[in-house]
């Protein structure tokens, strides 16, 4: 069990607070999710995230824990379009003058609506549980509608 004498919270929650332990070192960072995290939040894509999946259950094996109890979650930069062309304009606008496009776009996970619900769902079919996006282009409400219907997939 983790000790942290000598420290406090005012008010006391109300119930455990759960705790999500971020990366994905796969000899300790999720040995440490493993042993003691409710989530473990990774990044990569599809192939990566199975990866480390499988190196978390094991780890769990390892400490005794059914892996049910550790939550699997995905954290990426997510750029979405509503199609093709909207797309590469927003690529074209926010990418840094010396980078090659088609390297930005790789960077921040750039797609389709459509791209990124088959993504996701991907991502759900090799046990991630929950998925954090991060909005590179929120400028007006206009990105927040595409999250929303990507988003709205899932309900």
């Amino acid at each position: 069990m983790l000790s942290l004498p000598n420290t406090t919270c005012y008010p006391r929650p109300l119930h455990r607070i759960p705790i999500v332990l971020g990366g994905g070192g796969e000899r300790r960072t999720l040995r440490l999710a493993a042993r003691y995290a409710d989530a473990a939040n990774v990044l990569g894509d599809t192939p990566t995230v199975q990866r480390k999946r499988d190196v978390l259950r094991a780890h769990c094996a390892e400490v005794g824990r059914d892996p049910a109890e550790v939550q699997l979650t995905h954290l990426s930069t997510t750029l979405i379009g509503t199609d093709d062309r909207q797309l590469a304009a927003a690529i074209e606008r926010l990418r840094p003058r010396q980078q090659d496009p088609a390297r930005y776009a790789a960077a921040v996970n750039a797609g389709t609506v459509e791209d990124h619900i088959g993504r996701f769902r991907r991502l759900a079919e090799v046990g991630v549980q929950e998925v954090m996006i991060r909005l590179p282009d929120l400028t007006d409400a206009a990105p927040l509608e595409r999250a929303a219907t990507v988003i709205s997939a899932f309900r």
